[in-house]
């Protein structure tokens, strides 16, 4: 059976998309492409197709261009799922749910919630969410299967068709190789993911000034967004004991994580991330990492247990750089909970038991 993945707003080889969900249909006997719209040509990466149709010029364009094609030659393919993975593809999706396709909703983030915090004039974002909330009940009636990111974004969708899939990490996938004992680590603290000031950057910097004898280091690893938004961080004092890396790929991470103390993961108190699985926690986690993070309620629930963390006021940078120095003055302790936190991922918080939910969902729709 053949099941196409439209993703023309993703990388290509975005970790959920490919490597996760279309390599474990593949790996399942599904003929599976994946259509992409960046410019760069096909190929094929463990048994997917990836299809790419182009990117135009232009901000609209070079966004609503691509799907529409993406659109064309997916029904082009005949396959038996259509399975999209991109908010704004909505309309485009109903249209192929209409003429008979078998479509899935792969829901990512809580759409109607995320579009209020854009940079816009409250009207846009009203309308724009109200927008989103309509097309996505339309959704729920007309397509085949809907699959969540978490728990909060199923509660959205017919329960008889919703299928709950988070995105936890791949086994040992940023584990690396030859990382340094921990004891012998130097004071650096890991940041990975999009850096925006609600994902707590300004916070984080500022804490670093506060540790005592500033001999703390954080390495950043990831795409300031705006990209404005790096030269206003520079201007900060904690700037200097800033490594800022770029944008890195898996294995520079992976080594990275190998030489951390911690991970971090200090996201503002807005609706949409207290609901959130941010994939990063998770792999701190894997990698055996203990983790500060926010104190969020579903936080606590999700990781208390396994007492892998310290809860901190994400607002208050003074309160970031307290838990920070815990971990640097408490090696033995610090590496105990980056045990126990590997042994919840490897138990509970991996992709191979929410694969298995993945193949469920299709299973279903072929019978």
């Amino acid at each position: 059976m053949t099941s196409v993945h439209i993703a023309t707003l993703h990388n290509r080889h975005d970790t959920r998309i490919l490597l996760k969900e279309c390599v474990s249909l593949s790996n399942e006997g599904y003929d599976v492409f994946l259509l992409v719209g960046d410019g760069e040509g096909d190929e094929t990466f463990d048994g997917v197709r990836i299809v790419d149709v182009g990117r135009p010029e232009g901000r609209v364009a070079s966004r609503l261009v691509p799907m529409w094609r993406a659109a064309r030659r997916a029904r082009a393919l005949k396959p038996d799922f259509i399975h999209f993975h991109d908010g704004m593809f909505l309309p485009f999706a109903l249209l192929l749910a209409a003429t008979g396709h078998r479509v899935i909703y792969d829901v990512h983030e809580d759409y109607p919630r995320e579009v209020l915090a854009w940079r816009f004039s409250w009207p846009v974002r009203y309308a724009v969410s109200f927008g989103y909330t309509v097309l996505e009940w339309i959704g729920g009636l007309m397509f085949a299967q809907i699959v969540a990111a978490t728990p909060h974004i199923a509660r959205r969708f017919p329960a008889h068709k919703t299928h709950t899939i988070r995105n936890f990490p791949l086994h040992d996938e940023l584990v690396a190789s030859e990382a340094s004992p921990y004891a012998t680590r130097a004071a650096r603290f890991a940041y990975v993911g999009k850096i925006t000031v609600d994902r707590g950057i300004r916070e984080v910097v500022e804490a670093l000034t506060r540790i005592e004898e500033t001999r703390a280091v954080l390495d950043l690893a990831g795409a300031f967004d705006p990209a404005s938004l790096r030269a206003d961080i520079e201007r900060m004092p904690g700037w200097r004991y800033v490594r800022d890396r770029g944008w890195v790929g898996r294995e520079e991470i992976a080594h990275l994580l190998g030489e951390a103390r911690a991970g971090l993961v200090v996201l503002h108190p807005s609706e949409n991330y207290r609901y959130s699985y941010p994939i990063k926690l998770f792999e701190y986690m894997a990698a055996g990492l203990p983790v500060i993070v926010s104190d969020f309620p579903l936080w606590r629930q999700l990781i208390g247990d396994a007492e892998c963390g310290l809860f901190v006021d994400p607002l208050n940078p003074a309160a970031i750089a307290q838990a920070m120095t815990w971990i640097l003055d408490n090696p033995e302790e610090a590496k105990a909970m980056g045990e126990r936190g590997r042994l919840a991922v490897e138990n509970d918080y991996n992709w191979a038991r929410e694969s298995r939910a993945l193949l469920e969902c299709y299973h279903s729709l072929a019978a």
